[in-house]
């Protein structure tokens, strides 16, 4: 009975954390195609937007929930609550597990500031909800020190295909940011520094002023010899 109850914790526990991995390779993937404006109007209408995004990261959650108590309840692993909790603690891989851990605790973070989100702001909360790039590579740490099935040949497909397609859009995004700031500043010059003579000579009343000086300066010429 032991052996069976041990058979099906772990495999909750491995089938709830690679369904977390996938389901948080989605959301990133949705968010930094949203940032780059990866979406074609005419081709995926209203198919990339902020609700599937947010609905990813909520299973992603959900299944990470799973995955911790199936990990916690096991006899095999016979974890206890501080090595669940605080990183470096457990017996068993603790390095690649203080990986996960911390995983956690950021994406716990980033789910606060998504709910306090009116309060902190939008540039605090953009500030934060970019940790979440942060969670994916150390998740992708943790899951393939970890994992008993990273030698298997559907693990690594499955790790190599989400950092090929996040690696590329966030080339792609970084790549767009680029773009922008040399487009912005091309659009904004910096304003030359022009000569006073060259403002003077293109200003009515300067020249208006430098008219009647030069009058006056006939006039007392014409003075001068005819009082000579």
């Amino acid at each position: 009975m032991n052996t069976i109850w041990e058979t099906v914790t772990w495999d909750i526990a491995r089938a709830g954390g690679f369904t977390a991995y996938v389901l948080l390779s989605l959301a990133v993937l949705v968010g930094l195609a949203l940032s780059t404006q990866l979406q074609s109007p005419s081709r995926w209408p209203r198919l990339l937007n902020s609700e599937l995004h947010n609905f990813l990261t909520l299973l992603s959650s959900i299944f990470l929930v799973i995955h911790v108590l199936a990990a916690w309840i096991d006899p095999f692993t016979n974890f206890g609550w501080n090595e669940i909790f605080i990183p470096l603690a457990s017996h068993y891989r603790p390095v690649w597990m203080a990986f996960g851990i911390v995983a956690l605790y950021l994406g716990i973070a980033i789910g606060i500031s998504t709910w306090l989100r009116s309060q902190i702001g939008y540039k605090w909360w953009r500030r934060l909800h970019v940790l979440t790039l942060g969670v994916y590579i150390i998740a992708t740490i943790h899951g393939i020190g970890t994992g008993s099935d990273t030698q298997t040949p559907w693990a690594l497909g499955i790790y190599l295909i989400s950092i090929a397609l996040v690696g590329s859009l966030l080339c792609r995004r970084i790549l767009a940011l680029k773009k922008g700031k040399r487009t912005k500043a091309s659009t904004h010059p910096a304003t030359p520094v022009r000569n006073r003579n060259t403002v003077s000579l293109h200003d009515p009343r300067m020249q208006n002023a430098a008219s009647r000086a030069s009058v006056t300066s006939i006039v007392e010429q014409k003075r001068q010899k005819a009082s000579v």
